[in-house]
């Protein structure tokens, strides 16, 4: 008995497992693949699965990180371009790059040294989209002029700060009197090399947006559209949108006296100008934030605070203390577009989170690839992103007196930019 079970365990030493079988031939069939095979597998994956693989071997690293490589690959999160008011003249900004890579080195100069400084003579930095960026320049004076009231020429620009290419736009229509107005940029790389500049009009005496300006680098013109909302809505001008599924997405405000604890809406424009839709917005109105596309969805995370019932207010101790536990950061998330339906995501109390910041903040920016929010403080000028699934942080110091409007900047580094003509 005891030899035979001596033959059955030299027989189990010296068989492999079924699962070590299995993976015999898995890294042979892996092996023969070609790198022009895997580069393509590789474009067809989201930008955290590309950045996970770098860890398969050092030739897959250098195969990811290859700059001739990276053209076609997706590329994550570099971080935010963001702007301080200028210390002589407020009415003007400085550009600065918040980077939360990993590499040392920003992987983008944020004063955009590529452009010719002898024409322009001050470049406003407005909105990103998929990896360009929406300028509004004012151009240098052709010839000296000693009346500080002449008006400053200027138009918009759109630019790849990865390539240092870009585009002059035409002069867009003047807006109409007493109105203001703001541009955003619609662009996927992965639909077309053609992208939209959409300039919103905005009543100041109205008080809501009347009408969109649209340009098309593919006919290269400026077509305007009425508004189609059939509510009285003010989209924010401080705030970036999100291009998806066609459609630019703004956050606004609705007007209307039956609805002031409903009243911030998720308004959606189509590229033409032609199809206006509005949604409501998870939080009842009740607390700001910020929308985003993140793993492929909408997203929406704003400061949530607790409902007050006016007919059951009671003057006691207890519920007079400031009730941070009882407010929430929540992120909610359109998993089915069509339906509109909105899910909570996650959820964490604001106690929570002031223990990470140690100062009030607001919800700044949504990860594109992961489930962490971007939280700024204005009391000790920073920027911390907190990882809402596995509880993380990392807190990232900016320059002071800024703005507060933070531009998410996803490097692409593919010449198909239709229009570009700088060099």
């Amino acid at each position: 008995m005891e030899e035979k079970s001596s033959r059955h365990k030299k027989a189990r030493a010296t068989n492999p497992p079924a699962s070590a079988q299995e993976a015999v031939p898995v890294a042979e069939a892996a092996s023969l693949l070609t790198d022009d095979l895997i580069v393509e597998i590789l474009s067809r994956l989201p930008a955290r699965s590309v950045h996970r693989f770098k860890c398969v071997s050092p030739s897959w690293r250098a195969l990811i990180t290859d700059p001739a490589n990276r053209k076609k690959l997706p590329q994550a999160l570099a971080g935010f371009l963001y702007s301080t008011f200028h210390r002589r003249d407020p009415h003007f900004h400085e550009f600065h790059f918040a980077n939360i890579s990993n590499s040392p080195s920003p992987p983008v100069d944020p004063l955009l040294p590529f452009l010719p400084s002898d024409k322009y003579l001050y470049v406003n930095q407005l909105d990103t989209c998929n990896g360009l960026l929406l300028c509004r320049v004012h151009m240098a004076p052709s010839s000296p002029s000693g009346d500080e009231n002449t008006p400053v020429e200027s138009h918009y620009i759109v630019c790849n700060p990865a390539t240092g290419r870009w585009v002059d736009l035409p002069p867009h229509p003047e807006a109409p009197p007493d109105s203001f107005v703001f541009a955003r940029l619609a662009f996927d790389p992965a639909v077309s090399s053609h992208f939209r500049v959409l300039q919103f009009e905005n009543s100041d005496l109205k008080k809501y947006v009347t009408g969109v300006n649209v340009y098309s680098s593919q006919t290269g013109a400026w077509n305007h559209r009425e508004s189609r909302l059939f509510e009285k809505i003010t989209l924010f001008a401080g705030l970036s949108g999100v291009f998806f599924h066609g459609m630019l997405h703004l956050l606004g405000w609705l007007h209307h006296p039956l609805y002031m604890d409903e009243n911030f809406v998720l308004v959606a424009v189509d590229v033409e100008g032609q199809v206006w839709k509005t949604t409501r917005l998870p939080s009842r109105g009740l607390g700001f934030g910020r929308i985003g596309l993140s793993q492929g969805c909408l997203h929406y995370a704003s400061k949530v605070l607790p409902t007050v019932d006016n007919n059951k207010k009671k003057k006691k101790k207890k519920e007079e203390d400031t009730s941070l536990a009882a407010e929430i950061a929540a992120v909610w998330c359109m998993k089915d577009y069509d339906s509109k339906e909105w899910i909570l995501k996650h959820s964490v109390t604001i106690a929570e989170l002031w223990s990470i910041t140690s100062a009030e903040f607001d919800v700044a920016a949504i990860h594109p690839d992961r489930g962490s929010i971007f939280l700024y403080s204005y009391d000790d000028d920073t920027l911390a992103s907190y990882d809402m699934q596995h509880r993380l942080h990392r807190i990232l110091h900016l320059e002071e007196n800024n703005t507060a409007i933070f531009l998410p900047y996803v490097p692409l580094f593919s010449d198909s930019f239709a229009g570009a003509d700088g060099q």
